[in-house]
């Protein structure tokens, strides 16, 4: 580990020095206070699989100078720095490569592979050691440890992330991946349920799992399952996800991923081993639909419904304005049937970009079970083709026997689907900044469609998810820890203004193009009413305790400080973070 950046960390936060408050600061790689060599091996010798120190990131391989260069290695990882399932796999790599990077006001410390003449491979906020860990006790001695010696402790399983809470400067590393078990019932019972339960069907998934992996085997079960969509289907299905509140498409027809969760099995911060759901630990339970991961333990696995394979009608629509104004109308009349599109039965996405929106979706039935469905949405068809300088080059319904086979058309190889190529949002670019905002259903009416028209027409790249209303919007909103905004949302909209700014783009510009292009939306929804998706965080969000849970989150601080007094899992922005600085490494007493 190179001291001088953990240096440069404490020094580049002035109020650490300037500041009379009492400090208290976690244990780092490098410095005095951590675990010597003895104690480690000790440690090690415990474990399923060794423990991996002096761990590197990725690029460490690709200079000269590094100890790890290889140069047979580097063709390897430089050819799979854009591939999302190779970096899923790998322990010191994240899918969102900028968060490898330790990035503050005034510095930049990154291992690029544009590898420059003299140029060194910074350590960055990749943990030096790591515990690939394969079974409960791996995680129950990796807790203790951690808690034993003040360690900063990160969990990470597919590292589809948006802030970069899996990473840490000088961190130990919980690696989950290959907790990757799937087990599918059709007479679950939680544990501890009284007797005559009536089972239902379930699967159990492995915190490892992923959701491409959940999506194929499911079909193959003749299920399906509400779950997150991401090329490559990277998205961690048992944990973060669901710990986020986890959207789907087919949520409208199912609810959230907290919705659908039954069961998990979990290692609270004590290092104790629980099962939570409704019937027994039910604050833990609880907290864990919506409150954020690993802020309440390390989830170990989860159980979630399965629904009945459907077949779906799914629309696809790419339409382009030949100027702004034209644009800006289109905008409109999308406006003004978004609602009632809604009511009709679709979910999907609705991308723009370059003065172009696209549509993908879906509504179950082949035809549509919706008698509705089909009217409303060439109503929508119908109404953009006569707007002057709008270029509607693509209207279709398309029938799929299950969502899977949508899936293996669109996000496995999108070059058989139609319209938008979600593979141009394979994450793995150098540089990544997002933000998002939830659309109450009182803000996106007719009546507003000129005003959200001309806010998204200057929006650089958007990414919205039409998928609450229907069984979203029927839930308690107090039955779960995400915030109740998320029962009123129709449309999740995300903010992506660049998908791959190169080394020379600051990061930090591009996050405050982020936050300054949604704000407007903010501000029309404003806590309670709106709020932000925890799995979709803007990372300047300043009222991100109101904007993530709203309401719930005095409980869950309550929870969180009652099951964690010694700060073990502290996450950026997470619960009862408040006090700490950005890396979790020094928190104001």
């Amino acid at each position: 580990m190179q001291l001088r950046s953990l240096v440069r960390l404490l020094a580049f936060a002035p109020h650490f020095a300037r500041s009379s408050a009492k400090l208290t600061c976690k244990c780092l790689a490098g410095a005095a206070c951590f675990p010597d060599a003895s104690t480690l091996n000790a440690f090690s010798a415990n474990l399923s699989h060794p423990l991996i120190t002096g761990q590197r990131p990725p690029a460490s391989v690709c200079y000269p100078d590094d100890p790890d260069y290889d140069t047979s290695a580097c063709s390897i990882a430089v050819a799979n720095d854009g591939n999302p399932t190779y970096l899923a796999s790998k322990i010191n790599a994240l899918q969102y490569t900028n968060f490898q990077a330790l990035i503050n006001s005034t510095t930049v410390e990154d291992c690029p592979y544009d590898v420059q003449p003299g140029a060194t491979c910074f350590q960055g906020r990749v943990p030096p050691y790591a515990v690939n860990a394969t079974t409960v006790s791996d995680v129950q001695a990796t807790l203790r440890f951690a808690s034993q010696h003040n360690l900063r402790l990160v969990v990470r399983n597919s590292g589809h992330e948006l802030m970069g809470r899996a990473f840490g400067v000088g961190a130990l590393e919980l690696f989950m991946h290959n907790f990757d078990t799937m087990q599918f019932s059709d007479n679950f019972i939680p544990v501890g349920a009284p007797k005559n339960t009536p089972g239902q069907y379930a699967v159990a998934l492995g915190a490892g799992v992923q959701w491409g992996e959940v999506f194929a085997s499911a079909d193959q079960h003749n299920r399906s399952i509400a779950g997150g969509l991401a090329p490559g289907g990277t998205v961690g299905a048992a944990g973060g996800w669901t710990l986020g509140a986890g959207h789907s498409v087919l949520s409208p027809f199912y609810g959230l991923g907290v919705d659908n969760a039954l069961q998990f099995f979990v290692v609270l911060p004590n290092s104790s081993f629980i099962i939570a759901n409704k019937y027994q630990n039910t604050d833990i339970f609880w907290a864990l639909r919506g409150g954020g991961g690993p802020s309440f333990g390390v989830v170990v696995s989860t159980t979630v419904r399965t629904h009945p394979n459907l077949p779906y009608t799914v629309a696809f629509y790419t339409a382009t304005g030949n100027s702004s104004s034209a644009y800006t109308q289109l905008l409109e009349v999308w406006m003004q049937q978004h609602n009632a599109i809604s009511d009709a039965g679709w979910s999907g996405v609705w991308p723009f970009l370059n003065n172009t929106l696209y549509l993908t979706f879906f509504t179950q039935g082949v035809p549509p079970t919706s008698h509705t469905a089909n009217a409303t949405m060439e109503h929508f068809f119908a109404a953009s083709k006569k707007i002057p300088g709008v270029d509607v080059s693509l209207a279709i319904s398309h029938p799929y026997p299950s969502f899977q086979a949508w899936n293996e058309d669109n996000l496995v190889d999108s070059s058989k689907g139609f319209g938008f190529n979600f593979s141009a949002l394979a994450p793995g670019a150098p540089r990544m900044a997002y933000s998002s905002w939830l659309m109450p259903r009182q803000l996106t009416t007719p009546t507003n469609a000129k005003t959200l028209a001309k806010i998204i027409s200057n929006i650089t790249v958007g990414l919205p998810f039409f998928v609450g209303g229907g069984a979203v919007s029927k839930v308690d909103p107090d039955d779960s820890a995400v915030t109740p905004a998320w029962r009123t949302t129709i449309s999740d909209m995300n903010i992506v203004p660049s998908f791959a700014a190169g080394p020379d783009v600051d990061i930090r510009d591009v996050q405050k193009t982020a936050f300054d292009q949604i704000d407007p939306i903010r501000k029309l929804a404003p806590p309670p009413t709106g709020g932000q998706y925890l799995n979709e965080p803007d990372i300047l969000e300043v009222d991100w305790q109101q904007a993530y849970w709203g309401r719930h989150y005095p409980r869950l601080l309550a929870i969180k400080k009652t099951i964690d007094p010694l700060d073990l899992l502290i996450v950026r922005k997470g619960v009862n973070s408040e006090d700490w600085d950005d890396e979790i490494t020094c928190k104001t007493a």
